[in-house]
């Protein structure tokens, strides 16, 4: 299913009855999230993608019913350039991202009559930003991802938001490391746990939604092996993953978003 499709699945109850004309700013003048650039930025996380675009634009009646959508991608680099150290550069990806999105509506959710149809158009919002998101995921070579509950979180902006917690993994191959002219140790291949989340609510006259995932336990393994009858080895890989860390920094992260 299209982003258009997940949008305009749960419109006819709210949109039917409108009335009126309308227009709304192009896609390319919709504001960006505010995010926590501070934050971000002093624990060395990086933008690594800036998507504006329309995700509805449905006609009831004389009325037009859009929606713009700006999200901004990030992903820690400084994680990313620890692992890849750890590893003699041979485990290079984004083990933690995160995302925000901001979603204008004209005529905005605040205008519908009586609030009809509100929660359906959310509710909509939401499905479109996790199969995104979900997607963001899959692109850094995250596996098996599920839906692992809900919850709530309070935001910075005054709101408690509804929150969809993800699980998925992180194939980790296995690594090699020569040690001798025809001899190497080898690190077997082990999935590591990664926990996720996203968060929707209603701002203004706007909706945001952001989200976030992270390496659920540290990767550590002691590997010994026997390169003849007099010598034997003993590597230990320590990945130096530390879960508690980045699921509260994740949270706030998402909690900072304006």
């Amino acid at each position: 299913m299209n982003r258009r499709d997940y949008l305009t699945a749960g419109l006819g109850v709210g949109a039917a009855t409108l009335s009126g004309c309308s227009s709304f700013l192009a896609a390319a003048e919709t504001p960006r999230p505010v995010v926590p650039e501070k934050r971000l930025d002093a624990a060395g996380w990086e933008e690594t993608g800036d998507d504006s675009g329309t995700v509805l634009d449905e006609s009831y009646g004389p009325v037009t019913l859009e929606a713009v959508q700006h999200t901004l991608q990030f992903q820690d680099a400084a994680l990313r350039k620890s692992v890849s150290e750890r590893t003699l550069g041979q485990v290079d990806t984004a083990l933690s991202i995160f995302f925000a999105s901001r979603v204008d509506f004209s005529p905005n959710l605040d205008n519908l009559p009586a609030g009809v149809g509100q929660a359906e158009i959310v509710d909509q919002v939401q499905a479109n930003a996790r199969e995104q998101f979900e997607q963001q995921m899959e692109n850094q070579g995250l596996t098996n991802i599920e839906e692992a509950g809900t919850g709530t979180i309070d935001v910075d902006t005054g709101e408690t938001a509804e929150t969809v917690n993800l699980s998925a993994v992180f194939p980790f191959e296995g690594i090699s490391f020569d040690v001798s002219e025809g001899q190497s140790v080898e690190v077997p291949p082990k999935d590591i746990a990664i926990d996720a989340f996203l968060a929707v609510w209603h701002h203004g006259d706007y909706v945001l939604i952001s989200g976030g995932a992270h390496p659920a336990e540290n990767f550590k393994q002691t590997i010994e092996n026997d390169l003849s009858a007099g010598i034997s080895v003993s590597v230990d890989i320590d990945l130096g993953l530390q879960p508690e860390a980045y699921r509260t920094e994740t949270r706030s992260l998402v909690a900072g978003v304006q």
